[in-house]
């Protein structure tokens, strides 16, 4: 199986494989890209990022599509099995072309993230992205209740997608060396957007907590309490040591229908934080695979000052079942190659039916 994949970030490509790189975020010759490496059949991959000209770039932001990616590829399809596309502002061109101009592809698979560009109901992309979505042949996504958004605006996805839920590397994270410092008794909330910060900070002074709060990711956020410390944006592997000397993490998820916060939580998890998060549908999916992580009413901010008073009344032994529950969640359930799996049934699912119409 030969693979044109297409990704809606910038990566980097090595000859030799790089040390403190995710492997989502380089591509090198000497291993399969990514999650590929759990396939049974591994298939050749080639990657397409975003990368283009800053001018290019700025355009493309106006858009909310990538113009420059599609074009690199367009005259290389035909020596592809299947083109795998990691988000629909990749995919946007390119089908709108193949259904404008009707072109022959192989089998386009499209992982949907942002509900197409964060489940708007009207407007140039939302009428674009009815148009392009047509010529999709399968759509997968992570979170569950983005269904319901299709079943109104793209019916004619419904029964041509599935629900992955995404997963984690948890020997990727846990291979890592960190610097164990437990003097410093902390609460963590990480992210720099969609985070519902206010509904944190004021159920956070009503508990009275003794504890520190630290948010890190928004350096915008001002505060005058001297117990809730603002870090401005860190790099990850110094952000894992903030991650794994906390005591717990708050995860005040905005309330959309689309996929966005999981990784912080799933990265959470696999190194065995306790968790409180809100009760959204970009979380719910994955909180109930873990006793390890609690969820509160969102924008509430008694039911979430509730649960921080909870957590903090745990016994030492509860906090370990909790860890040892958000650890084995990724392990058995959560997994990176749990998700590849999925991924290739559906891939087999496409060439098995290209094969076929072919054959008549």
């Amino acid at each position: 199986m030969k693979i044109l994949m297409l990704i809606n970030w910038e990566i980097k490509y090595y000859e030799t494989v790089p040390q403190n790189q995710q492997p989502s975020d380089y591509f090198c010759n000497d291993e399969p890209f990514w999650f590929f490496k759990y396939f049974n059949n591994i298939p050749n991959v080639d990657v397409c990022d975003i990368s283009a000209p800053l001018l290019i770039k700025k355009i493309e932001k106006l858009l909310r599509f990538h113009l420059f990616q599609t074009f690199k590829v367009l005259s290389k399809l035909k020596e592809y099995d299947l083109i795998f596309i990691h988000g629909t502002n990749s995919a946007m061109l390119l089908c709108a072309l193949k259904r404008l101009f009707k072109f022959k592809t192989p089998p386009i698979l499209v992982v949907d993230i942002s509900s197409f560009h964060q489940a708007r109901k009207s407007g140039m992309v939302h009428r674009l992205a009815r148009f392009a979505s047509k010529c999709f042949d399968y759509l997968t996504y992570h979170t569950s209740s983005q269904i319901d958004y299709y079943s109104e605006e793209f019916p004619w996805l419904v029964k041509k997608s599935c629900f992955i839920p995404v997963g984690v590397d948890y020997d990727y994270w846990n291979k890592k060396e960190y610097i164990i410092d437990k003097e410093n008794d902390y609460i963590i909330c990480v992210g720099y957007r969609k985070r519902d910060w206010t509904t944190l900070i004021n159920a956070y002074k009503k508990s009275n907590i003794q504890k520190k709060l630290y948010l890190i990711g928004n350096s915008k956020i001002q505060d005058t309490d001297p117990n809730i410390k603002v870090v401005p944006f860190v790099p990850i592997d110094r952000l894992m040591n903030y991650i794994i000397n906390s005591s717990y993490s708050v995860i005040p998820l905005d309330n959309f229908n689309y996929s966005f916060g999981q990784l912080t939580l799933l990265q959470q998890m696999s190194v065995g934080v306790p968790i409180i998060a809100a009760d959204v549908p970009a979380i719910r999916d994955y909180a109930k695979e873990s006793n390890g992580v609690v969820l509160y009413e969102a924008y509430n901010v008694d039911s979430l000052c509730g649960k921080l008073c909870e957590m903090e009344n745990l016994s030492k032994q509860e906090f370990e079942k909790m860890k040892e529950a958000n650890t084995s969640a990724i392990k058995n359930i959560l997994s990176e190659k749990n998700m590849s799996i999925e991924f290739e049934k559906v891939c087999e699912l496409l060439l098995c039916f290209e094969g076929n119409m072919k054959s008549k």
